[in-house]
């Protein structure tokens, strides 16, 4: 059986799938009010720690959002450190505290009355290990970049890249030429459903301010990671594109959360009847949210060849 005929037999199941349907009554989901953490916390950068009320959908507008008498302990290798903290918008709060380091396991409980105490752990993860790049273009003219790195075979890692733009033209001779900056995106096929085994499917989420492309280690034994990438600038004669780099290395917390992302915003099967169309990852006890970790560095401005 060929792939024509394949994909002619798969189309009608899912349609028959598709019209699935289940109701149930959110007045009775046993749901209560609880703690939400959010934190991206970066080594050797001040930290932010936002905390707010959760609650059911059934309760949205018209329950108390207000945190009465919150507390909160937030510990750097079982020692307590300061955190200053103040209001923000939307009934949460903000703790701001120290730069933390390489290595460093941070464990925050939060109370507040009415609520049960929520705990969250998370720990530093080092810098992207030492690479070498390759730039190129592949068989359909697309901009691509092989990164060779150096991983700890005695761990389990977690990596991110993003690629920002410099788009340089030259507008009128003699003027200052004009400078665009952005971030490149994988194309706008990826990750579409495919018979092909080699169809290139990264895992992408949105970080910061463009697309960061993650994995796991042990999902490139060979300790490569290729990036297939298009730019929303267009290019002409008169102008020069170059990237830089920005790599990360991710808690465990952190690779899941945005994975979790990437799978509620790629998964094909949660339109098709296949799976739950909600996803979602949580390391915070007792609550709901993020509390997690990275590292990152860059690499310098390389110039990509229009050829």
């Amino acid at each position: 059986m060929n792939a024509t005929h394949k994909i002619s037999l798969l189309l009608p199941c899912l349609a028959s799938l598709t019209g699935c349907r289940y109701t149930f009554d959110i007045e009775d989901n046993r749901l209560k009010p609880c703690l939400c953490m959010k934190a991206y916390i970066c080594a050797d950068s001040l930290t932010t720690i936002d905390v707010y009320k959760a609650v059911p959908v059934q309760s949205a507008g018209k329950a108390d959002m207000n945190l009465v008498s919150p507390s909160y302990s937030l510990k750097r290798n079982g020692k307590e450190v300061e955190a200053s903290s103040e209001e923000i918008a939307d009934y949460g709060i903000s703790l701001q505290c120290e730069e933390f380091k390489e290595g460093d396991k941070l464990e925050l409980t939060f109370s507040a009355d009415g609520l049960e105490t929520a705990v969250a752990t998370t720990s530093i993860p080092g810098l992207f290990p030492e690479f070498t790049y390759r730039t190129y273009k592949d068989e359909y003219g697309d901009n691509c970049i092989s990164i060779d790195y150096k991983d700890d075979k005695d761990s389990k890692d977690y990596y991110g890249i993003s690629i920002e733009t410099r788009r340089t033209a030259t507008v009128h001779p003699g003027h200052e030429p004009l400078v665009l900056y952005g971030y490149a995106s994988p194309p706008n096929d990826h990750n579409d459903l495919s018979l092909d085994h080699f169809a290139y499917s990264p895992a992408v989420s949105y970080f910061g301010d463009g697309a960061i492309y993650i994995w796991a280690d042990d999902d490139h034994a060979d300790d490569t990671y290729e990036v297939i990438y298009t730019t929303s600038d267009t290019s002409s004669e008169n102008s020069e594109l170059a990237i830089r780099l920005h790599l990360f290395k991710l808690s465990r917390e952190m690779y899941y959360h945005l994975y979790a992302e990437y799978d509620s915003s790629y998964n094909p099967f949660s339109y098709t009847g296949f799976s739950s169309p909600s996803f979602a990852y949580c390391n915070v006890m007792k609550g709901c949210g993020y509390f997690c970790a990275y590292s990152k560095n860059h690499s310098g401005w390389i110039t990509i060849d229009k050829e």
